[in-house]
């Protein structure tokens, strides 16, 4: 610590304007809590409330004085540094939230809310804390295990049975269902809240799914990460243990039934979209087990299996995240896309655990929480040490009196589903029918005390600390000797909405646990001697179902996409630098060339202005890599939303089909199976006559042109308040025109435009890096990264979500910012460059070349090909002028990495040949075409099964063929139009194959079973 560091802890020699800040921010503090923290959850004034930060008195608790100097006397400009840390780590962590049921079905994650400040627990408060918990997970349990065994606590009227059968969370299929240990109830979670009398009372609990131990685990990292000083110095209670002892825990839980001693673990996730899918993926990563999806997984021969490429594995034990109605459409809710067919059948047979177990969502019944206190005090014999909130049941004659006469005071909670109403914000008619359904269902409902929260400091903008209300979820997890309780949780802060309310969450804390290891119960790095696995962890290979293959090879795609194009819009955009301003100089015709080029690979329209003349554009004929190389149905051209570009979401996705090229013949597109190829097929259709733009998606040209504010048949239009901030731009009407000197350089100045070098130009390099809904763009392919590798997180390195975010912040930037400057796009070109080399440089040392990798690069190798066949017959086919020859060539390099290389070899001069046998078919350049092929057959031999008898490994020699009958020389021979017609049809060739291979490896190897079809009658569900 230094020096300064020492003084300011000691709060006696802080500069004079952070002391002002500080007294200012304390005395605000006071005051904002002494004025708006006296009210419960529905807004009805306490007589006191208990602040988390100060005592009665006015003066700081003795647990936040050690911490003051790291938080609160930061001063406003201290806290917000602080706050602006975390929330960069949350970014580089990838940590996200979805909000769902909103009306948006195009929900997108957006990053976790996390508060600087932790929550502190003193050594006292979190003995009873513990002590209350894991009594309460003791009770749940034995509730749990008698209603689904034999019924003891209905027979004997401690439960009342409508509680039971009455709610939707009681699982009828589940009876007689148990799972192998000594508890039934394997992981619980409560919501806690401390009330004005300084007693902590449990709020709800969670067993049907509990959420939030992954976000628990994370926020803990973020923290430490950002605020290490603080972290360091308070040295709170780690919570890594939890995450062992779990892992174990699920080991063990492993049926007698489980071959041999290799229990195989699974968290099975409802998918990438849902709410907490995040929290999900980090929980099977910290633990080590597979993140599943119901596709991944079938029952076969009175066993649940996990897919695998080629075979099935055996799976033995279920983390189950997916409520429990939705887990086998056979047995419980037939309308359910997120099961196993069969489940249910597999646990009666006990070949399977599932925790937690089905059936275990009836503990989160409202009604129950009214009846353990004297359900505890019959089985262990002891009151409860964590009280519930004071609850009314309706089937209760004394205490529906109570909920009727209240019914205005009281919070509202349904016995059957668990909705609830809030009595104080209804009127006097809505209370009076509330009063009366109440009388006529009774038992059907609940009626609560609001609750009542405690406040702590929080980061308030730029303004420093508030007072906020705050909450915690516990978690409890099974064990063969009782429960034992995470040291610390997952913090709720609360925010009011209106002046006198608080009841929606709106940030976490860390809960930072002030007791010394020494005096405080811990769960052991090591398990007990007691629950020591008896038998050996094997070492389980990494899934490989094929959903997860899909994924892995898009994210291989994109993420090779999202580099070639930022390599071609930058060579693009130096080569338009160079002839904007100069366009008498030679060679400006490249530009054009050039634009059309990007057109071509990205699949996207640009307008006509910035492309050559359609005679010349329309004497050679070029594919886009991008164009009908994606998952999904055949798409109509001319009904089109937008050319295909990309894949649907993973939870979404249809199986993969191939896509008909619009340009290919029927030939074409029945490509021979028997590898014995030949010249490439040539096109027979009338499409000659089009030019390329045209054949890139109709349907794309309106979308490109309101990015750029263009329209083909004219210049620059004005653009709509509305529209994205890249479309904003300052706008131009037509080409800039330049005054040129004349040969003799003086006199006479004339007028010369060079296409591309205009507005029109410049807004359409601007799309193609900004515009994320535009299909082909740098930003389209970059987000649909993320959502790939969001779909199999638990896959990957951590570093990869700080690269993703170092992307998106760059790009993000780039769009809020004037992108009418050049310098803004040569800087977001170079940030992204840098961050795509990183991603690559950790597939490349990082990752284990397991069935995983081998497919991502498989991916990887498809799109460079395709990208380079493209790049090479839109550029390099036609015959051009020894100086536009020259610039293309250059730029062609540089888009492909190969400058040095060629430099070094031909001493700069520029001839299709020599290029062409070093980016077509040099086997030592990484960059080359024939080493794209080279890898791709080594990747196929390394997957399960690869016999080389597959229809992609034949398509792939055919290719191969086609390289080596080609001698470079022949390239160079044009014909009567200037078109290089033995390069055309080779790349027309590889190009078709590269395509073919790709869409018969998708829909053979990667292609998902179908969806599941109801067995009966309608399977929309009733009431």
């Amino acid at each position: 610590m230094t020096e300064r560091d020492e003084a300011l802890r000691d709060g006696n020699r802080q500069p004079p304007g952070i002391r002002a800040q500080v007294a200012e921010q304390f005395a605000r503090y006071r005051a904002e809590s002494k004025r708006g923290s006296r009210f419960d959850e529905c807004g009805r004034p306490t007589e006191t409330y208990y602040d988390e930060l100060v005592d009665g008195r006015g003066r700081v608790r003795s647990m936040w004085s050690e911490l003051s100097a790291d938080f609160v006397d930061q001063g406003t400009g201290g806290i917000s540094r602080i706050d602006h840390r975390v929330r960069r780590q949350i970014e580089d962590d990838g940590v996200t939230y979805t909000e769902v049921g909103l009306g948006d079905d195009t929900a997108t994650p957006r990053p976790w809310r996390l508060d600087p400040i932790p929550l502190l627990v003193s050594a006292d408060d979190w003995t009873r804390l513990e002590t209350g918990l894991v009594q309460r997970s003791l009770v749940l349990d034995e509730v749990l295990t008698d209603v689904y065994g034999p019924r003891r606590l209905l027979s004997s009227g401690l439960l009342p049975p409508q509680v039971v059968f009455g709610s939707t969370g009681y699982v009828r299929a589940a009876h007689g269902i148990m799972i192998p240990g000594t508890h039934q109830l394997f992981l619980h979670a409560c919501d806690i809240s401390r009330w004005s009398d300084g007693r902590f009372r449990v709020l709800a609990d969670w067993a049907q799914a509990p959420s939030g131990a992954g976000y628990a685990l994370a926020d803990r990292r973020v923290v430490a990460e950002a605020i290490p000083e603080a972290f360091e110095h308070a040295g709170p209670r780690p919570l890594t243990p939890f995450a062992r002892a779990m892992r174990l825990m699920l080991e063990e839980a492993a049926p007698e039934l489980a071959d041999g001693a290799e229990p195989v673990v699974v968290v099975l996730s409802p998918g990438s979209h849902s709410e907490t899918a995040f929290d999900q993926a980090y929980l099977a990563q910290m633990l080590g087990f597979p993140l599943v999806e119901s596709a991944d997984l079938v029952v076969r021969d009175g066993a649940l299996w996990m897919r695998s490429l080629g075979s099935l594995e055996r799976v033995d034990v279920v983390l189950r995240r997916v409520d429990a109605e939705f887990s086998d459409p056979l047995d419980l809710r037939p309308d359910s896309r997120l099961g196993v067919v069969g489940l249910v059948e597999v646990l009666r047979r006990g070949a399977v655990t599932v925790v937690n177990t089905l059936g275990s969502g009836l503990l989160e019944s409202p009604a129950l929480s009214a009846f353990l206190p004297r359900i505890a005090r019959s089985i262990l014999g002891e009151d409860l040490q964590l009280d519930g909130t004071p609850a009314y049941w309706g089937g209760d004659d004394t205490e529906r009196a109570h909920l009727v006469s209240h019914v205005g005071d009281l919070v509202i909670r349904s016995a059957v589903d668990g909705s609830t109403i809030f009595g104080p914000s209804l009127a006097a008619a809505e209370r009076d029918e509330l009063a009366a359904r109440i009388e006529a269902e009774q038992w059907k409902w609940v009626g609560q005390e609001p609750a009542e929260f405690s406040v702590a400091p929080a980061v308030e903008d730029e303004a420093g600390i508030a007072p906020v209300p705050v909450g915690m979820r516990l978690f409890s997890l099974a064990r063969r000797g009782g429960y034992t309780a995470m040291s610390g949780g997952l913090g709720q802060q609360r925010m009011r909405l209106e002046p006198t309310r608080s009841v929606i969450k709106v940030a976490a804390k860390d809960i930072w646990v002030r007791a010394a290891p020494a005096t405080a119960p811990a769960v052991g790095a090591e398990a007990p001697h007691e629950e020591r696995l008896r038998r050996a962890v094997p070492v389980v290979e990494a899934i490989s179902s094929p959903r997860v293959l899909n994924d892995l090879f898009w994210m291989g795609r994109y993420s090779e996409r999202a580099e070639s194009v930022v390599r071609l819009l930058a060579a693009t955009h130096d080569v338009y630098q160079d002839y904007r301003y100069r366009p008498w100089l030679d060679g400006a015709e490249a530009l054009p060339i050039l634009m059309r080029a990007l057109s071509v690979t990205t699949g996207t329209v640009a307008p006509e202005s910035v492309l050559p003349s359609a005679r010349a554009a329309a004497l050679v004929r070029v594919h886009s890599p991008i164009e009908a190389t994606t998952p999904g149905p055949a798409v109509d051209p001319e009904s089109a939303a937008a050319p295909v570009g990309s894949p649907e979401p993973a939870a979404a996705r249809p199986s993969p089909a191939p896509t008909r090229d619009p340009d290919a013949s029927a030939a074409e597109v029945s490509a021979r199976d028997d590898g014995d190829s030949g010249a490439a097929e040539s096109d027979t259709d009338d499409a000659d006559t089009e030019s390329p733009w045209e054949r890139a998606g109709t349907s794309a040209l309106a979308r490109a042109l309101r990015t750029t504010g263009t329209t083909a048949e004219r210049g620059a239009e004005p653009v709509a308040a509305g529209e994205p901030p890249i479309a904003r731009t300052r706008q131009t009407q037509g080409q800039f025109t330049h005054r040129a000197m004349d040969s003799s350089g003086e006199g006479g100045a004339t007028r010369r435009a060079v296409a591309g070098a205009s507005a029109e130009g410049f807004h359409y390099l601007a799309a193609l890096t900004g515009n994320r809904e535009l299909p082909g763009s740098l930003s389209h392919a970059v987000d649909r990264y993320g959502a790939a590798a969001r779909a199999v997180r638990d896959q990957l390195s951590g570093d990869t979500w700080m690269i993703v975010g170092a992307v998106d912040r760059a790009l993000a930037e780039f769009r809020s910012a004037n992108s009418e400057q050049e310098n803004a796009l040569s800087a977001v070109h170079s940030l992204t460059l840098a961050a795509l080399l990183s991603l690559s440089g950790i597939g490349a040392e990082s990752l284990v070349r397991d069935t995983g990798w081998y497919v991502t690069d498989i991916g990887k190798r498809v799109e460079r090909g395709l990208a380079l066949t493209s790049l090479f017959n839109s550029a390099l086919t036609q015959a051009k002028s020894a100086e536009v020859e020259r610039v293309v060539a250059e730029a062609v390099l540089a888009a492909t990495e190969s400058a040095v290389s060629y430099r070094r070899r031909h001493r700069g001069s520029a001839h299709v040949a020599a290029l062409a046998g070093l980016l077509l078919f040099d086997p030592g350049n990484p960059r080359s075409l024939v080493y794209q092929l080279d890898r791709l057959e080594a990747d196929f031999q390394a997957l399960p099964g690869g016999s080389g008898a597959s229809r992609s490994q034949r398509l792939l020699a055919d290719a191969q063929r086609m390289l080596r009958r080609v001698d470079p020389a022949d390239l160079e021979q044009t014909d009567d139009d200037g078109v290089r017609t033995e390069l055309v049809e080779l790349l027309e060739g590889v190009h078709l194959r590269l395509r073919k291979l790709s869409e018969s490896f998708e829909t053979t190897k990667l292609a998902a079973p179908a969806s599941i079809q109801p067995l009966w009658g309608n399977t929309r569900m009733v009431g």
